[in-house]
């Protein structure tokens, strides 16, 4: 019986005085630092107490004498091209697997060269590689491009490099699927990128997701926009719910049903209903973005609206005829709500929009009622990651400055056609009528291509002449046999040399292609007219192989690792993890988690401990580590410390 009396006192005394009742979860290394950048913040109360104040510099102590950078030793290894006898208008191209010089094969290539593969994309959505591992030329890759000259009048026979002469050359880039969003009958109202495709431009990679030009009276500028698309699909909202999607909150503020004249939730979204269309919803959304730039607004969603029927091709099957629908107002709004990033340069003393792209929307699908009677609202949601764009350039303004200047250019090229047309009567002749058969449409739908023509016969899938299916040399026929192949369009980026490049009659020499990405020893600068046996070259490239890594510890003042809870800004929530010290009443950042529901403690009567909250903000973390008063806060901050920092 004693016993027991004191295992019982024990359990009460562990449920009224919860010590440190968070310690059985901890942050680890990458709460506080991100490679080399600290990721932690701390925030202390406007009103905070000399003793909550000491214990945040102790933190902030500790937190900057361990913050340390990465030492990286490199061991790279070189790949080589050696070439000789070479004359001057000699054309060296190079590949990941072939050296030619005037579109003959002379040499292996250089391995070190990017290319992709495709085993990554097995849809015919994405018709980028084969995934055999070995390389083919109508992948993805890189490619270097040399052109010898003798700029000198008379010839002095000694090599030089001319404008244009020093390509470095990203090919066969192809533009990934887009998927179309329509706003009820109006048709289509903007492309959405549904997927990225890699690309690697001087080691950096970039996921492609639209391409475009920029048409203007005197000039028309390419680019390649680039992103990380991510989609949730069938995303479920009750009235209050907030949920984050990369940098974007957003929270379902109300829903208006039809069967009320107004609206259920304070009187700021009060409308009266006056619909026309029966099963008419209304639903109240905030969007906002980590730099606390926010927007309020309505988006009308209809079960049953009478003029969407007439359309229903274009209605969202989601939401029955009404995903994308009228209001009672008869003018389409924000159903879907977009927003965009746009890309701008000055031309003739004006700002311009060279692209736009969307980083967000959200589409309404439908209303319902959950098992508790509360309406319920379900979305489409899309964002962008990391997006930006490959603009191309003039010498003007280069694209590369070092060792010497470099434009870009985006051109799109074309691969051969043996014959157009259909084969309708089967002997595999192309007759001057079967030409006229259109095997592609338009320029931009050759890897849709369809087949018109009069005649009731079946249509096959031609693999093309790579006998692959889902790649881009596919075309329709309705004879499979005859080896036929159809014109198809990709896109090339190439960084070209601006200036000339004079060199002496001398050996060896040096020539760097741009960024140093490659070199160019001139062992035999002499053409054969001078000395007779023509220019000798050797093109290589070192890569890295092998990483050494050590920690060198770095210094930082700890007093910059402390804010006030009134100065954290939505960018510090969105890029850093909140350690939050102190309780409700004396930090304003812990009071509004409390709040909210997401910290579970009531800080002013604790005796001391932390919370380690995930995903709190832009998928940001955050420790909580407070008390009743400052020795609570103080003695739960020495546990904290002994753990984190042994």
């Amino acid at each position: 019986m004693k016993r027991s009396l004191i295992l019982l006192s024990v359990i009460l005394f562990s449920t009224l005085f919860p010590f440190n009742v968070g310690s059985s979860s901890v942050p680890g290394d990458d709460f506080f630092f991100d490679g080399d950048a600290v990721k932690a913040m701390i925030v202390l109360g406007e009103t905070a107490t000399s003793s909550d104040i000491i214990s945040a510099s102790k933190l902030a102590f500790l937190i900057a004498n361990r913050h340390t950078e990465r030492i990286e030793n490199t061991i790279f290894e070189e790949y080589k091209v050696s070439l000789k006898n070479l004359n001057a208008g000699d054309i060296i191209r190079i590949d990941p697997a072939n050296t030619s010089v005037n579109s003959v094969k002379v040499a292996d290539g250089l391995k070190s060269l990017w290319w992709d593969d495709g085993y990554k994309y097995s849809s015919a959505l994405y018709p980028y590689g084969n995934g055999n591992k070995v390389f083919d030329n109508n992948e993805t890759h890189e490619e270097i491009i040399i052109k010898l000259s003798d700029i000198e009048v008379p010839d002095d026979y000694c090599l030089d490099f001319n404008r244009s002469d020093i390509i470095y050359r990203v090919t066969n880039i192809y533009t990934p699927f887009k998927r179309k969003v329509f706003a009820g009958c109006s048709g289509p109202l903007y492309d959405i990128p549904y997927n990225s495709y890699k690309i690697r431009l001087f080691e950096r990679d970039y996921p492609i997701i639209d391409n475009g030009v920029y048409r203007s009276k005197d000039q028309n500028i390419s680019y390649f926009i680039y992103g990380i698309p991510i989609y949730s699909p069938d995303t479920i909202f009750k009235v209050g719910d907030t949920r984050v999607f990369g940098w974007y909150t957003v929270t379902l503020l109300d829903i208006h049903s039809p069967t009320t004249e107004e609206t259920s939730k304070e009187d700021k979204f009060k409308v009266k209903s006056g619909g026309s269309f029966s099963g008419e919803y209304k639903v109240y959304l905030r969007v906002s973005d980590f730099t606390g730039k926010s927007n309020d607004f309505l988006m009308v969603m209809d079960a049953n609206s009478s003029r969407c029927c007439t359309c229903v091709s274009l209605c969202d099957p989601k939401g029955g005829y009404g995903s994308f629908t009228t209001a009672p107002t008869r003018r389409y709004e924000n159903d879907p709500y977009f927003i965009f990033e746009r890309g701008t340069r000055v031309i003739d003393g004006i700002e311009q929009t060279i692209w736009a792209v969307p980083v967000f929307y959200i589409d309404g699908i439908k209303v319902f009622e959950g098992a508790d009677k509360s309406l319920l609202a379900e979305f489409d949601i899309f964002s962008l990651k990391d997006y930006g764009a490959i603009e191309e350039t003039s010498c003007c303004m280069p694209f590369v400055t070092y060792p010497n200047d470099y434009n870009l250019t985006i051109s799109n090229l074309w691969e051969d056609v043996i014959a157009l047309g259909v084969d309708i009567n089967l002997d595999g002749i192309i007759s001057p009528e079967e030409q006229q058969i259109p095997v592609f449409e338009t320029r931009g739908e050759e890897c849709n291509a369809s087949i018109k023509f009069p005649f009731i016969s079946p249509v096959y899938l031609n693999p093309g002449k790579d006998g692959i299916f889902g790649t881009c040399d596919d075309y329709l026929d309705i004879n499979p046999i005859n080896p036929r192949f159809k014109k198809c369009n990709y896109d090339t980026i190439d960084v070209i040399l601006c200036d000339k490049i004079d060199l002496e009659c001398c050996d060896p020499q040096v020539v760097y292609g741009p960024k140093n990405y490659f070199k160019i020893d001139i062992l035999d600068s002499n053409y054969m007219q001078k000395d007779g046996d023509g220019i000798d070259l050797e093109i290589s490239q070192k890569k890295s192989k092998l990483y050494l890594f050590y920690d060198s510890t770095i210094k930082i003042e700890p007093a910059s690792l402390i804010k006030r809870d009134i100065d954290v800004t939505g960018e510090d929530k969105a890029k850093k993890n909140l350690i939050l010290i102190g309780n409700e009443n004396n930090n304003k950042i812990i009071n509004d988690l409390y709040e909210l529901g997401v910290s579970k403690v009531v800080w002013s009567r604790s005796f001391g401990q932390w919370e380690y909250l995930r995903n709190v903000f832009y998928e940001n973390n955050v420790l909580i580590v407070g008390g009743r008063n400052g020795d609570a806060t103080n003695n739960a901050l020495e546990d904290l410390m002994k753990l984190l920092f042994v």
